[in-house]
């Protein structure tokens, strides 16, 4: 009788008005006053899509293989993904343990940084403290956005725009990258200018503007880094990498990229790996293989830009004896002995695509590595897939997913989506 009572006395069309706890409704976000929880919302967006990617990254260029029965995912190891354009990877989240997207967490932090720019621009400096230092940070995630999908994507398309292809991508990158250097020096915020260097650094030289690359590496001090704000506490920001092979075992490190070497034979610890103690998801008997740089749990830190990326970007522009004289410095802090082989230009250009190998492992960019260099694949193309049947492909980047497609009117009916990149 009583709850009846209690219903009686309500509009009951209010038991619907329900708000989830852990989102917030656009229109405060749009509110001045609300400024700075609209750009943590950016980096909470965008670091979350950043662990997500890093693992389809690492999964496509064999960083990682998978371990687990969940069919779904097959394609990334697989390296079939460019074969489908219906995959997980158009409609997944970034938060789960087994089965990531890319592109609508990306997707989505780019919306939510170029939102907040738009915001931004238009309130004025006595609307919201520190408009500059936010504008700086909502500038640095959008171009982080956009690189990332630019790797990636062989297309994408924004705010119902046409399709964008890589390069298309990384200029629009770069142009958020300058507005992020601009405000951060006006804002006296380093470290946001310094990851922003980075960034735009390796836009420029994915573009073909070395000396623009070298220009940017070169104001990078030594020692900087910025990361990701893992946590163990919630979800959204577990440690991707550690979360999936240690923790869940869905997915392993390989054979063929456990405790990679130089060209002296030394296991280099930028990249060493070791048994996760935890068995596969696929058959309970597989071992998994986990990555040192990522052991110390859930809360590890995964690099979003840092010094050692704006250094091989100098390797990879100067090459000869200076690309290595800063292999040798970088392998000398990590104890590594120096480089010792031929100095001929296809030697040192193989050195620094072997040096980026180990020093960036999964961190998300061996797979346009693999891409813009025309590396090998291995497993090669046709060798069979051990885990879900079939035959390794040769994915780099993805389509632009259906999703996009039957949503956005720019692309219309007669649209194909490229599987090659440009």
């Amino acid at each position: 009788m009583l709850a009846v009572g209690v219903l009686a006395a309500c509009n009951t069309n209010r038991l619907l008005d329900v708000t989830t706890p852990n989102q917030v409704p656009v229109e405060i976000l749009d509110q001045p006053g609300n400024a700075a929880l609209m750009v943590n919302s950016v980096v909470g967006d965008y670091q979350c899509a950043h662990g997500s990617a890093v693992v389809v990254e690492a999964l496509i260029a064999g960083e990682m293989n998978d371990a687990q029965l969940g069919a779904a995912q097959w394609d990334y190891a697989r390296r079939t993904a460019n074969t489908l354009t219906n995959g997980i990877y158009g409609t997944s989240g970034c938060a789960g343990t087994q089965g990531f997207g890319i592109y609508l967490p990306l997707s989505t932090a780019r919306f939510d940084a170029d939102h907040a720019i738009a915001n931004l621009k238009s309130w004025t400096d006595a609307q919201v403290p520190n408009r500059t230092g936010l504008l700086a940070v909502a500038d640095l995630y959008a171009g982080f956005s956009y690189a990332f999908l630019g790797a990636a994507m062989c297309q994408a398309a924004f705010d119902n725009g046409p399709a964008v292809n890589q390069k298309g991508m990384f200029a629009l990158a770069e142009q958020r990258l300058t507005d992020a250097i601009a405000a951060a020096q006006t804002a006296g915020a380093d470290s946001v200018r310094y990851a922003a260097l980075v960034v735009r650094a390796r836009m420029r030289l994915y573009q073909g503007n070395t000396a623009g690359a070298a220009a940017d590496a070169q104001l990078v001090p030594k020692g900087f880094v910025m990361n990701a704000s893992t946590s163990g506490t919630a979800l959204r920001l577990y440690n991707r990498v550690y979360a999936v092979t240690k923790q869940y075992g869905f997915y392993s490190i390989p054979s063929w990229s456990q405790n990679m070497t130089t060209e002296r034979g030394e296991v280099d610890p930028r990249s060493a790996t070791q048994l996760a103690g935890t068995r596969s998801a696929n058959n309970n008997a597989t071992i998994v293989y986990t990555a040192n740089k990522y052991i110390a749990g859930d809360a590890a830190p995964i690099p979003l830009a840092r010094y050692e990326e704006a250094q091989l970007i100098l390797a990879e522009v100067q090459g000869g004896a200076q690309a290595v004289a800063i292999i040798n410095a970088m392998r000398a802090d990590v104890g590594l002995l120096p480089y010792v082989g031929p100095t001929d230009a296809a030697s040192i250009k193989a050195l620094v695509i072997d040096e980026r190998k180990r020093v960036l492992f999964l961190e998300g960019l061996r797979n346009y590595d693999i891409e813009r260099f025309q590396i090998p694949f291995f497993p090669a193309v046709g060798a069979p897939f051990p885990v879900g049947g079939g035959t390794y492909g040769n994915t780099t980047c993805l389509p632009l997913p259906d999703v996009e497609k039957n949503n956005n009117p720019s692309l219309g009916p007669g649209f194909v989506a490229s599987t090659t990149g440009t």
